[in-house]
């Protein structure tokens, strides 16, 4: 027996909620530590010290920075793809082939291609941050699951616009 499309469509906003839930609490949980490493930071530094994951210590405070702020940006840009998927979602309630769906499809893959492009200064500041090997300095890259998602919102994108005009296209002619 099949599900009905109400029950998909509940199921899919309940799990874009949580992920988004998610989202935000990693986001500030990014914060907090990088509010704790500003205060404490002496402190932190002196309980790394021997660390094997670490390179030098002395040197992390400019890199651990930038680390965070990608972090933060990439959880930013993930938030921004999750609001655009839950309006797309409402919207396949009532008529998945508007406009508007080809533009949050669209939206999604550029938003896509910034989290793909903070991945590689990422990796670059992780690598120098952790000795190699270490699963801390293998974080971001580029990765061929994300380009393969970047191009699939572009493709889809663009078969929502075909879609709506020859919808429209029809209804003109009946």
């Amino acid at each position: 027996m099949p599900v009905p499309n109400n029950t998909l469509l509940g199921a899919a906003r309940g799990l874009l909620w949580l992920i988004l839930g998610l989202i935000v609490a990693s986001a500030l949980l990014v914060v907090g530590v990088a509010i704790a490493l500003i205060v404490a930071w002496p402190e932190v530094m002196e309980g790394f010290r021997g660390s094997p994951e670490f390179i030098d210590v002395t040197t992390l405070r400019f890199p651990v920075g930038v680390l965070m702020l990608l972090l933060f940006a990439i959880l930013a840009a993930a938030a921004y793809m999750i609001r655009q998927f839950q309006a797309l979602v409402a919207s396949a309630a009532r008529d998945p082939f508007v406009p508007a769906n080809a533009g949050r499809l669209r939206r999604i893959g550029w938003a896509l291609v910034v989290t793909q492009l903070l991945a590689i200064p990422l990796q670059w500041t992780a690598g120098n941050i952790a000795k190699a090997g270490s699963a801390f300095a293998d974080m971001g890259g580029i990765s061929l699951g994300n380009l393969l998602a970047i191009l699939l919102a572009f493709v889809l994108a663009a078969v929502f616009e075909q879609g709506t005009a020859m919808r429209d296209e029809l209804e003109g002619t009946v």
